[in-house]
This record gives structure tokens, sequence and C-alpha cells, in this order.
């Protein structure tokens, strides 16, 4: 039986089958649909040649989520919220974006002010209720809601984190009055204090849960029609997959289910190779996403932002900026070259792509130096003609007084800088040095910008793993079932505090194991269990998630392990400060899919010749295909290692090998 993981991005759809008996990983590249998403996922499995009824799992990454949050085309929402609070939306928390800039324009509110429509009621902050739900009044409210028009409500009332009784009480109600409405309820979404980020999450949720409940409804039928008989499962921002009812229920948390695959793949992989410190860059068609994994585990934040909006639901952190294959390169106002975030896509794409685009990217770039060829496609789907990225580059060349090869290694000169600055937000200024760790680039950009880039931070060792272009899609068929927990606590971090976390921690490990039997078909034996628990000095607005292998036996334990990080995140401590525990976050896992990789058999003896053009001119190069670097076999830079879907370029100074599981690594001479 097979596994596929299926990753949909913004040029690309990613498709990878892999057969456990054999190890066998196949991996097809189609263009992306918008219109049709599954338009291209069924073309990449006809290209490999896969029959559905054959396949017993069927793992998904949807842009579906971000897409229509970042271009408001999700559903609109009624929100109900507790008398007093109507305007939380619309007041946020006062930042400026600019700091000194007094003409900023705020962000649109989500809703506007006659859909947010106001309930008496009142919950306290330690979950006592002050004022009781008034049933009368709650089905005036629901008229009104039901009156204004959208079919999706949200639910949003003060305190609901720690007492979500009126939530329910008014989310029941609707459903039987007006069960036509879509309800979501703040507490089911983030069971956490702040009321904006609540709310606006909430109101994020539920304005896209027709779009992506339909097209997962869609694709499941269009699926099942082909012959798949078994549950679909979809990836989420987390890095763990969840069930359709799941996903369709809380999609927020599906914004960032592609990235977070190509995390989730290199945890994995990383951890077959012996690394448990690794750095991730993922360079795509319109965007590069770096992430830092740290003893096995990546980076986790619940304080991500989407459309500049927030978002509270805990995810992979992920620093994204816009340099990719597609990205434009320009000449601003002063004269200055310039790259992204403006990108070709698959329409009309590149230059090279020869279907009408007439400005040059960082693709064309790649082409004009030498590191693509031209006589294969772009992932088995593009044919590249120079000619058009030649002519763009021309252009934009003779504007900065630059011959067209000076400024095509320029463009690749200034894409690294912008992709090296983004790795060091999420080392260098988190106290973490870059040299410690180990570079693992993928997506069908990145391999080419490896060992430039590792050069830029110092770092002496390049991961490439296995199908590096399709490696998002791998992560899907690597990741396992996975929920995430939260609640919150405010306690002083004494042993009375300790005590009441311990009892929440409790609490949601009976609940992690119910959803996982009922979902996942999870027995309780085989779930496991990662804690971190909030933690701040008291008078601080903001806390510091502190990873614990179980709670401590006593609260000075505890308060230790949140110096130690606090001083490992700050480079500083104040000991004599009382502390305050803030929440427990739990994520329970199921089992994780065994999943192995083959080494290339070898059988290239010598590797063809090539010129690459770089910063001394045009250079001897060698030519290696990835699937003959067999045992024995050292690469040694400059040189190319082609595969379908990406192309590694090892740079002077480097050299390198396959590993036993099917990577090439690579480390500076």
């Amino acid at each position: 039986m097979l596994c596929i993981g299926v990753d949909i991005g913004g040029t690309f759809t990613d498709v990878i089958v892999y057969e456990p008996a054999t190890a066998r990983l196949a991996e097809a590249k189609t263009l992306s649909t918008p219109h049709d998403p599954a338009a291209a996922i069924f073309e990449g499995l006809a290209k490999l040649g896969v029959s559905l009824d054959a396949v017993d799992r069927f793992v998904h990454g949807t842009t579906r989520v971000t897409n229509a949050l970042l271009e408001g085309s999700g559903d609109p929402v009624s929100v109900v919220t507790t008398d007093g609070f109507r305007d939380v939306l619309e007041m946020g928390l006062g930042h400026r974006p600019q700091l000194y800039s007094v003409k900023e324009a705020a962000r649109p509110s989500l809703v506007p002010r006659s859909l947010r429509h106001t309930l008496r009621e009142r919950v306290a902050a330690d979950g006592s209720v002050i004022e009781a739900l008034d049933t009368g009044h709650l089905d005036e409210v629901l008229d009104r809601v039901a009156a204004a028009g959208p079919g999706t409500v949200a639910v949003c009332l003060l305190h609901s984190y720690r007492n979500p009784s009126h939530e329910r009480a008014a989310a029941q109600r609707l459903a039987e009055r007006y069960p036509n409405l879509v309800c979501t309820v703040s507490s089911d979404v983030v069971p956490e204090q702040g009321e904006y980020e609540r709310f606006a999450t909430t109101v994020l949720n539920a304005s896209v849960r027709g779009t992506v409940a339909d097209y997962l409804r869609g694709l499941g039928t269009a699926l099942a029609g082909a012959g798949y008989l078994h549950p679909l499962s979809i990836m989420t921002s987390s890095g763990g997959v969840v069930s359709t009812d799941e996903a369709s229920r809380l999609p927020i948390n599906l914004a960032l289910s592609g990235p977070a695959g190509g995390v989730a793949a290199a945890v994995y992989v990383a951890g077959l190779a012996g690394y448990s410190n690794v750095i991730t860059c993922d360079i795509g068609g319109t965007s590069t996403d770096v992430c830092l994994i740290k003893d096995g585990a990546p980076l986790m934040t619940s304080d991500g932002t989407i459309a500049g909006y927030p978002n509270r639901t805990f995810q992979v952190e992920i620093n994204t900026i816009g340099a990719g294959g597609g990205s434009i390169a320009w000449r601003d106002l002063g004269g200055e070259l310039r790259i992204g975030p403006r990108s070709a896509g698959s329409t009309p794409g590149p230059a090279c792509y020869g279907r009408g685009g007439t400005e040059p990217t960082t693709t064309d770039a790649h082409l004009l130096v030498g590191h693509l060829d031209p006589q294969e496609s772009l992932g088995g789907e593009v044919r590249l003609d120079p000619a058009p990225a030649q002519a763009a580059t021309a252009v934009l060349a003779e504007q900065l007084g630059l011959d067209a090869m000076e400024l095509a290694h320029g463009i690749l000169r200034l894409a690294t800088i912008k992709m090296t600055s983004a790795i060091k937000e999420i080392s260098v200024a988190r106290g973490h040095d870059p040299r410690d760790f180990v570079l693992m680039p993928f997506g069908g950009a990145g391999p080419m910008h490896a060992t430039a880039l590792a050069d830029e931070l110092g770092i002496s060792r390049v991961l490439v793993p296995p199908v590096p272009g399709n490696f998002s899609a791998l992560g899907f068929v690597t990741a396992r079932a996975r929920h995430d927990y939260v609640r919150t606590v405010l306690a002083a971090a004494d042993e009375s505090g300790l005590a009441a976390a311990r009892a929440v921690v409790a609490e949601l490990e009976d609940a992690a194991r119910a959803q996982l039997k009922a979902e996942d078909g999870v027995e309780a034996d085989q779930v496991s269990f990662a804690l971190t628990v909030g933690m701040r000095f008291r008078g601080q607005s903001h806390h510091l998630a502190v990873a614990v292998d179980g709670l401590p036996a006593t609260a000075e334990d505890l308060v230790a392990a949140f110096h130690a990080a606090y001083a490992e995140r700050y480079a500083y401590v104040r000991t004599d400060h009382p502390a305050e525990i803030v929440n427990c976050r739990l994520t329970a896992f199921g089992p994780s899919p065994v999943v192995r990789f083959a080494a290339p058999s070898g059988g290239q003896a010598q590797p063809a010749r090539t010129r690459l053009y770089g910063p001394d001119g045009w250079v001897d190069a060698a030519v290696w295909r990835r699937s003959e670097l067999g045992p024995g076999i050292r690469v040694t830079g400059p040189a190319v290692v082609r595969e379908n879907g990406s192309t590694t370029v090892v740079g002077a100074g480097w050299s390198g090998a396959a590993d036993e599981h099917g990577n090439l690594l690579l480390t500076r001479d």
C-alpha cells in the first residue's frame, strides 16, 4: 500500500508517493490550478501512474485559509460579545506599525460595527459569574443576528477562557433556533486571555469555515470517486495532522500547513541523520520560509499574524520573506536594485517560462549564470528558454549600467543577503549562534542558494534532504496525529500555583487521550505528550514558554527552569523578582509513521562539465546526477547536482557525498 502527500503552493503543486515496503519515493510537480486545486493533484498522480485504490494514507496541505484571509475573500461574520465590549475589534491593541507616523491608517475592523451585537452577561477574570446570562435577552440578540444576514457567527464573550458556560449556552441556543447558521465560539479557538487577540482569531476562523469545509468536502468526494476509501488527513500549522472534521471546525489552524510540512519533514530527516539543531530554509516560487529547530523540536509561537491581524493559534515559528524563484528584480526610485516581494507566480511566471513574463526574476538569473540547464524542464513541467530571460535581464541591466551577466549575479547575491537576514532574525536575534546549526535547504530553489547562505552565516555543514523540491509534501507523509491544548492558570509560581497547574495538565491529558481515540483511532498507550509552561515575572504583560519534561517536583525547580530559559532568550535574568505561571500548553502526539529513505545506488563514474558565472566570472564546474551519487563518490565544488524538482549548487570550498539515508551532506573544506 502507498502513502501520499500533496502540497499546493502558489506556483507548483507537489505530490509525493511513498511505498513503505520498498522505501521507494516518487515525486511529481504540476503547475497549480487556483480555479480548481484538485485538478493539479490528479494531474500529478496521473504522471506517477498511481491508482488511488492502492493508497491507504492521503495527507494534504492547503493554502485555502491563507489565500482567503490575505485576499479578504472570507465570508462575512456576525459577532456576539459581552455588553460594553462591542468595540474591542475596532480598538485593537493600539500598536503603531510606524512608530513615529501620525498619518498611519489603522487596519479596518474585521467586522463592521453594525454586525457586532452585545449580550447582557458577565464572567469575572477568575471564572465566577458576575451577571448571569439572560435567556430572554439572548433570544432577542440571536433574532437580530439572524436578521443581519451573514450565515456565520462568532461568539466572543469576556473571560470565556476561564468559564466558557455562557458561550456554550449561546451557541447551543443558536443551533436550536437557527440551525442554518454556523457558530464558532472563542473558547474553542483560543482558550487564552487577551480579548482582542482571542476575538480576532475567532472571527478569522469563522470567516473561512465555509470556504474550507466546501473545499475539503469537494476534495474528499473527488478522491472517493477515484477509488480512495480511507479518511483524508490535513496538515496543520503546528506540524501535525488532523481529521477533515477537525480541520473544517478550526480551519485557522491550517494557515501555515504548507511551510509546517517542510519543518515536520526536516525534524524527521535530520533526526535520522543524527542532527538535532537545524536551520531550515524553504525557498519556493514566491517566498522564503526559515525556521529554527533546537534539540529536535522547532521553535513554536502563539503570537502569529495573518493579513495584519492576530492569529493566536499554536504554530511553528516561521519567518517568511518575499524572496523566491519567481521574485521580480526591479529598480527603485533611488536607482537601487531590489528583489521582490512582487512575484511572477505561475502565470505568467518568470520570463524564461516563455509565457509572457517580461521582468527578470531570480529563476531567470539562475538560468543565465548556469545553475539551471535549459535542456531540462523545471520540475519536469516547465521548459526553460534562455532568450526571454536574457532579454528581460538586459533591459534592467541597461537601466543600472551593468551587463546582463553582472546583473544576474547581483540578483542572486541580493536574494541571498535577504535570506541571510531572515535566518538571523530567528537565530542571532533569539540568542542562537547559527554556526552551531546545520543548514537544511529545500523547496525548488533552496539548494541553489544553500552554500552561499552558509558562507554568509559561517555555517560549516549543509544537509540537502531527499526530494528537496517536494519536501513539504514529504513532511505530510512523515507527520503524525497531533492536537494542541492550552489552559490559563494565572497563579504565583509557588506550591499552590504548581498544584493548580498539575490539575490543569491532568485534565488536558484526559481530554487529549479521548480526542485522539475518537478522531484518530490512537489508543491511550500510544499517546505521547510535550508540555510547556507559560511564565513571566510579576508585572510583565508577555510570558515565555518554558519547555519541561513533565511538571517538576517543586515550585523552586519550576522557577529555576524559567530563569534558565529567560537567561538564554534575553541574556539576563532577575532572580530576585517573583514569577508567575500564566498557562499550561500540552501537545499530544499519536505514533510516528516509520518512513525510510534509500541511499542512491551510484553508477556515474565521471561527472559532466559545465560553466558557472560567479564573482570571478565564468568558471568550469562538474555536473552530477543525484540519483547516481553512490558510495565512494564525492562532489567537490564548484559543481551542480541535478535532480527532478531541484538543483544543488556546490560552491567553491565545499565538498560532500550522499549518506545512508539519501541526504547529500556538504561540508566546508
